[in-house]
């Protein structure tokens, strides 16, 4: 708990404290606590004792688990260090109201007349600042009790270790010792061809053992099946939303919050007349009467079709089977070495440099039962370790004779590789609890949370956040603490999720600092910072008194798509959880939200998505003068963006969604932080600018236009958003990507995706990021008919995507000049799959060099393709 909250929230300190003379705002804070006579004399005590904490946390988390004295005095340090925090966001937000409004004499008067008055914040800042001295220096004092043993703080993280540089992840085959299982499990869903009930066959197996990578490897193999789905359920069994999962994997259309009458229909559309296998990823549910309801829907399909369970649990198993389940049996030892040296050693040479370490790696081994995961973990811990000692330590480590007995003894094994994680990433780890169990997160948004409940470092926040996010989930996946990712753009961005077992970890880690409660259920709300609530229906539910407990809780977030939710629930939450950094409301249905919402000084990321009925926004949300995340992506129904939408100087990640035809009229290009701007399924857009002028947008970093099909035109002063390194633009029919030049001098792009909009060719313009390019995508363009022979110009392009372009008649012969090209994607287009079919396709000669080569569907690397 130590390093993970009280660390970061104190280096944050550290961080604003240190640096009153560096931005206008800051500048502003000192003057302010200038004027408070003795506050800034006793914020400089506040920075000599938080310096002398920190120094000892590490060994005070390592000895707070044989010592009660010592939880609660890191619990009063925990609460002091939040309360400072807390105060030094009320003077900077303090500082920026006066910047506001500066030339605005009403709300300059108002100001002066309220609370916020100058003379009287100063006096309430000094008494406060005095008195949390004083109590810090009585916890300080304490300190010297423990005998905890001092070690270096780190202050700076400026040089992010490439995670590519610990690639242990890149030589471990996905695989390894399942082949057998897979091949029993393919002849058993073989057995049922014909059968005219639904069959289901579960998966059994400890947590860890690998039930949802044989799972994954017989979906992609076998070939008995009309349609093949993949829906993963976790710990929640609901129908609703498991038949949105599967008709969102089966059509890969989103449908939330629709009556369950029509999801059922859409899925019987779906399912109807065909064989299928759909994967039931986790099942937990041990009521027969649910599982029988979703039985019950999904049987329409042709006689054959199966549903193939993983579950942990025999009685789940026992509930759902048709035939008997398939119990999955740990490695064997031999396979468990193999895929150990290939992760703890570099290559066959270096083992055999380092007979003791193989040694006792077999032993470590041996004790590891059998248990991929923990295989996994322990020789990505090891790969960089060459001391025997550290190898032996974790040899005799007294959580492996029980493994076998229970999957809960894994915990402290995995929390090996988190406690080697470097300091900046530990806070990051342990807080991706707040998501929900098999939730897949994108590196952009995930890395925007961290940066709103201060788990970055201060002087990177304004810097680029998606960059840091990107590097800090790479540098967790190299260590198996993240799972693969499912969609990787190198460099940019990736989505990823975690094993359930190291979302308990994180959970764990977090102890009370996270509760996650519902109407029956509201336990531990005394201490909790971080509140997570479950699913329930609150659509006549008044806010719960047991709530004000939580009233210092830094975020409050909703598990689950909920709809419905009443409007006094939402004041509730509002006007008592004032301390609030995170607000997530993404997928609740409300009207209105309560004008009260511009309260919330603290806050900084704000979900409002995915709200089909809520049609205006109060212009009281343009005082959140600290929101760095906005997100009212799929309010379908929002008639216009806030009149002062452009107050919002802080703001990084604006998700967009309105009805409104331009967007002139608004400011949005004064936004002046700015680093991502997605526009989503504005479905009346017809205009962004009228005039080059981009405003303040100089730091914009990502822009996104999706499912806008009337939009006719970019940006004209694209060419001056230097900073751009990613543009996605995707069904906007009316939008002519040969039309003018929008996409002109653009020299920092990096990535480039296109799809269903109109494009005879590709734009001249885009060679202004020649030496820039790494990522190029192309879709979905019926009117494309031939690839420009300028093409080698992209001397940094790595990977290129080209999929249902039905008219492109071939490949430039220029392809084969591009050396840095690494994957070469060809899907749905005909003419090109003829031309390089491997390996006597005419164009094939052409991209032989390339080292990986997807031609509709299947992959081939350059030895195989030779």
């Amino acid at each position: 708990m130590a390093e993970a909250i009280i660390l970061p929230i104190a280096k944050s300190i550290l961080g604003k404290i240190g640096s009153f003379t560096g931005d206008s705002v800051i500048s502003s804070v000192s003057e302010e606590l200038k004027a408070a006579k003795s506050a800034e004399k006793d914020l400089n005590k506040i920075a000599d004792k938080l310096t002398a904490i920190c120094a000892v946390l590490h060994d005070a988390e390592e000895k707070k688990y044989s010592n009660e004295a010592m939880k609660v005095w890191l619990r009063d340090l925990k609460r002091v260090v939040y309360d400072i925090d807390d105060l030094l966001d009320e003077v900077a937000f303090d500082a920026l109201q006066r910047r506001v409004n500066e030339g605005r004499f009403r709300r300059k008067l108002r100001y002066y007349l309220s609370s916020s008055n100058p003379i009287i914040f100063s006096f309430h800042v000094s008494h406060k600042i005095r008195d949390l001295c004083e109590q810090l220096e009585h916890i300080v004092a304490k300190k010297n009790d423990f005998g905890l043993t001092e070690s270096p703080v780190e202050y700076s993280t400026a040089d992010i270790r490439n995670p590519f540089d610990r690639s242990s992840y890149v030589h471990v085959p996905d695989v390894m010792g399942r082949e057998e299982a897979k091949q029993d499990v393919i002849r058993r869903l073989g057995r049922v061809n014909g059968v005219s009930e639904l069959s289901v066959l579960p998966i059994v197996g400890m947590g860890g053992i690998g039930k949802t990578t044989l799972a994954k490897l017989v979906y992609h193999d076998v070939q008995l099946f009309d349609l093949k789905l993949w829906v993963c359920v976790s710990d929640t069994f609901r129908i609703p939303k498991i038949i949105e999962d599967i008709l969102k994997d089966g059509t890969g259309d989103s449908t939330p919050n629709q009556e369950m009458c029509i999801l059922v229909r859409k899925l019987h559309s779906l399912l109807s007349g065909k064989k299928y296998l759909l994967v039931l990823d986790d099942v937990w549910v041990e009521e027969f009467g649910k599982w029988k309801e979703l039985k019950d829907v999904l049987a329409v399909g042709n006689p054959g079709s199966v549903l193939l369970i993983t579950t942990r649990n025999s009685k789940v198993a026992s509930i759902t089977q048709t035939f008997e389940s398939y119990d999955l049996d740990s490695l064997p030892i031999d396979v468990c070495w193999s895929m150990f040296k290939q992760l703890a050693f570099k290559d066959e040479v270096e083992e055999a440099k380092y007979p003791n370490l193989c040694e006792i790696g077999r032993s470590i081994v041996k004790k590891c039962h059998g248990i991929p995961l923990v295989v996994n973990t322990l020789a990505s811990l090891l790969r960089s370790v060459r001391e025997e000692q550290e190898w032996q330590r974790i040899n005799d480590m007294e959580s492996f004779p029980a493994l076998k007995q229970q999957y809960g003894n894994v915990l402290p094994l995995l929390k090996l590789s988190y406690d080697k994680l470097p300091s900046h990433l530990k806070p990051c780890f342990a807080h991706m609890s707040l998501y929900v169990k098999d939730t897949p997160f994108t590196s952009n948004i995930v890395s925007h949370m961290w940066s709103a409940l201060g788990l970055l470092p201060l002087d990177k926040r304004n810097k680029d956040v998606d960059g840091f996010g990107y590097s800090y989930i790479r540098e967790m996946t190299s260590m198996f603490l993240v799972e693969e990712s499912n969609v990787h753009i190198v460099g940019l961005l990736c989505e990823s999720k975690m094993h359930d077992l190291l979302h308990d970890l994180a959970v764990n880690i977090m102890a009370e600092e996270l509760v996650v409660v519902t109407l029956d259920k509201m336990t531990g709300l005394d201490q909790a910072r971080h509140v997570v609530w479950g699913y329930d229906n609150l659509k006549e539910e008044q806010f719960p008194t047991e709530l004000l407990r939580a009233k210092r809780a830094r975020s409050f977030r909703f598990g689950y798509i909920m709809k419905h939710v009443s409007m006094s629930f939402l004041e509730g939450i509002i006007s008592n959880l004032s301390c609030l950094r995170v607000l997530g409301l993404g997928s609740l249905w409300f009207e209105e939200l309560p004008k009260s919402i511009g309260n919330l000084k603290h806050l900084r990321y704000l979900d409002l998505s995915c709200n089909p009925i809520m049609k205006s926004l109060p212009n009281t949300i343009c005082n959140l003068l600290n929101l760095e995340v906005f997100n009212i992506g799929g309010c379908e129904q929002l008639k216009e963006l806030p009149r002062d939408i452009h107050q919002l100087q802080s703001l990084k990640l604006f998700i967009v969604t309105t009805c409104q035809e331009s967007l002139v009229n608004t400011k949005l290009n004064e936004l002046s932080s700015l680093q991502s701007l997605h526009f989503h399924s504005c479905k009346s857009l017809i205009s962004l600018w009228d005039s080059d002028n981009i405003g303040l947008l100089n730091s914009l970093k990502c822009l996104s236009i999706v499912d806008c099909p009337k939009l006719t035109s970019l940006i004209k002063g694209m060419k001056y958003l230097v900073n751009l390194q990613i543009l996605d633009i995707r069904n906007c029919e009316e939008l002519d990507m040969n039309k003018g030049e929008a996409l002109q001098g653009l020299q920092s792009l990096r990535a480039l995706q296109v799809s269903n909009v109109k494009m005879a060719s590709l734009p001249n313009d885009i060679q202004s990021a020649a030496t820039s390019l790494q990522y190029l995508c192309i879709s979905h363009c019926e009117g494309l008919v031939e690839l420009p022979e300028w093409l080698h110009c992209f001397t940094s392009l790595e990977e290129f995507e080209i999929e249902d372009c039905p008219n492109v008649l071939g490949l430039p012969k220029c392809i084969s000049q591009i050396n840095s090209l690494q994957r070469l994607i060809i899907k749905g287009c005909p003419n090109l799959s003829k031309r390089c079919d491997v390996p006597d396709g005419e164009d094939y000669p052409l991209i032989q060099h390339i080292p990986i080569f997807v031609l509709d569907c299947v992959t081939f690397t350059a030895n195989q393709s030779h």
